[in-house]
C-alpha cells in the first residue's frame, strides 16, 4: 500500500520509493529509502501527510506520499 492510504499515528516501513528523479534524489537525502520507518503524525484532507523519520519531521505532498510504498 502507498503512504497515502494508511492511518494516522501508524508506523511503517517503507518497501519501495517509486521516484526515479530528482525527487525522489530529494527523499531519498532525507532519510527516506527502502527499510526505512516512518510514523505518520498527521493528515491533511487534500492527502498531504506530516511523518516522522530518522528523528525528524518531513512534510509530504500527496504526488510524494503516493510514491511512497509501505507495509
Amino acid at each position: 500500500m502507498s503512504l497515502c492510504e494508511v492511518e494516522k499515528n501508524g508506523t511503517y516501513r517503507i518497501t519501495r520509493l517509486n521516484l526515479e528523479d530528482a525527487n525522489g534524489d530529494r527523499l531519498r537525502s532525507l532519510g527516506l529509502k527502502q527499510g526505512t520507518e516512518v510514523k505518520v503524525i498527521s493528515r491533511k484532507k487534500q492527502g498531504s501527510l506530516i511523518i516522522e523519520s530518522c528523528g525528524k519531521q518531513i512534510a509530504l505532498c500527496k504526488n510524494f506520499a503516493s510514491a511512497i510504498d509501505v507495509e
